[in-house]
């Protein structure tokens, strides 16, 4: 290229060859596609050059950058054979691997910048430390050993359940239905169905996820104050509900 500029670099800027590489290419305005390999070798060139004169440390990756471009400018002068007319393929252009070893390193350097933009960002937030659940916070104590745990670990299996059923699209729809709603609905179908009632079942294909949530605090929320009693006839089995015997007659 005519238009050569001067080298005035601080060698702190760059993080090795290819980083050097893509700043003369940017500088010059070069096309990374097709590189002008003299122009290019001989910025380089006087780069190192300038680095000797200030009797500095050369590191070895550049000098075999600078190997690798004199032997790429040393192919394009050797003469070129003759194309065979009957068998014509175009041959592998010397420039390709540096060309392929600059486009990775700069998508790389790319994905940096985003990741320290992100961390910038990030040092604004501060996180609140966890908080220890203060000791004179009642536990809800579940019948028939059934603990927490376990209506969390069915609840997570019947969300999971329902996330590999459903379509990748669908129609979210509130829900208006409180917590003290949801309770009364359950309640009033176990008194329909005194033989109990699968937990999974309370749970229909069609509820949204506030509604499942809803039903899941519903379900906490009547064992807590002991309306319900629970019972799982196996470990990791299906959980079923009872209205319990007194809460029975109150509804007669």
């Amino acid at each position: 290229m005519n238009n050569e500029q001067p080298i005035t670099i601080k060698i702190s800027e760059f993080e090795g060859p290819l980083d050097l590489l893509l700043h003369l290419i940017r500088q010059n305005k070069m096309d990374i596609y097709d590189i002008p390999i003299a122009a290019i070798t001989k910025q380089y060139l006087d780069y190192l050059h300038s680095m000797q004169a200030l009797q500095l440390d050369i590191a070895g990756d550049y000098l075999v950058m600078a190997a690798t471009l004199m032997t790429i400018k040393s192919r394009y002068l050797l003469p070129q054979a003759p194309a065979d007319d009957e068998d014509i393929e175009e041959d592998e252009d010397p420039r390709d691997s540096l060309v392929a070893e600059l486009l990775a390193y700069k998508v790389y350097q790319e994905a940096a910048g985003e990741l320290r933009v992100k961390e910038q960002a990030r040092r604004q937030h501060f996180t609140r430390e966890a908080m220890l659940m203060p000791a004179e916070l009642p536990t809800p104590q579940l019948t028939s050993g059934i603990t927490v745990a376990d209506l969390q670990a069915a609840f997570r299996q019947l969300v999971a359940k329902r996330r590999r059923a459903q379509p990748l699209t669908k129609t979210v729809t509130a829900d208006p239905v409180t917590i003290e709603t949801r309770m009364k609905q359950v309640r009033q179908r176990l008194v329909t169905e005194p033989e109990g009632v699968d937990f999974a079942t309370l749970f229909t294909p069609s509820a949204s996820d506030d509604m499942l949530v809803t039903t899941f605090m519903a379900v906490l929320e009547l064992t807590k104050q002991a309306q319900v009693t629970l019972l799982q006839t196996a470990q990791l089995g299906p959980i079923h509900l009872y209205l319990r015997q007194d809460e029975t007659h109150d509804e007669h």
